[in-house]
């Protein structure tokens, strides 16, 4: 990918298109989450995991914890939920800005 800074510099706006992968032991979750505004480097990934935390659903067992579902290579799922602040952030393993294009393109 040709990373162009030029696009969130001097006001002007990109959304970034951000893939993380959260884990623990061999279960894994991957998402693609978008970032619009101009923010650079880590503030990227910082604002894709707050996206992300936002795109979980409700726990079935307590209204307003959220859940994510993890997989293993062999189809095992291992639910987590939120139990401590940064609970997400704690469970990131990887981070690439994938893409940017300009806002409203």
């Amino acid at each position: 990918m040709d990373y162009d800074p030029n696009l969130v510099f001097s006001g002007c706006t990109a959304v970034q298109t951000v893939r993380l992968t959260f884990g623990q032991w061999e279960y894994r979750k991957t998402m693609e989450v978008a970032v619009g505004g101009n923010c650079r480097g880590f503030s990227v990934i910082e604002a894709a995991v707050e996206n992300a935390y936002e795109k979980l659903p409700d726990a079935s067992h307590a209204s307003g914890v959220k859940t994510i579902t993890l997989i293993d290579e062999s189809g095992g799922e291992m639910e987590c939920d939120e139990d401590e602040e940064d609970w997400l952030n704690n469970m990131l393993i990887a981070a690439e800005i994938i893409d940017i294009k300009p806002e409203g393109e």
